[in-house]
């Protein structure tokens, strides 16, 4: 469907996932093949989840791993990472979002 960032428009429609699972959230973002490992972006500009599940047969019940669960991994790390804390794209147009974001979002085909 091209190599080109795509964006999707939807809601958290469930704080929590599949079966009441408390590390996920529901979203009404439709998902396809390949969108696992995506960025769930607030509007601000903050990644607040990783798109991880489609449940199959329903229509736009798709599930994202809530950030706060991936960084409780993180911390557990050998090697500490030095993430962002400040969005540089609060308050700009999601345009201008999308153009900053999509320098750091990336396809990885594996054959």
């Amino acid at each position: 469907m091209g190599d080109e960032i795509k964006l999707t428009n939807g809601i958290i429609s469930s704080k929590s996932g599949f079966q009441g699972d408390v590390t996920s959230y529901q979203i009404s973002a439709p998902i396809q093949p390949g969108n696992s490992g995506g960025p769930l972006f607030d509007s601000n500009g903050n990644v607040v989840g990783i798109v991880n599940a489609k449940l199959t047969g329903a229509e736009n019940a798709s599930y994202a791993i809530k950030s706060s669960y991936l960084m409780n991994l993180i911390d557990l790390m050998p090697t500490p990472l030095v993430l962002q804390t400040k969005s540089s794209v609060a308050g700009k147009s999601m345009s201008e979002q999308v153009k900053t974001l999509k320098k750091f979002t990336y396809i990885i085909e594996i054959n």
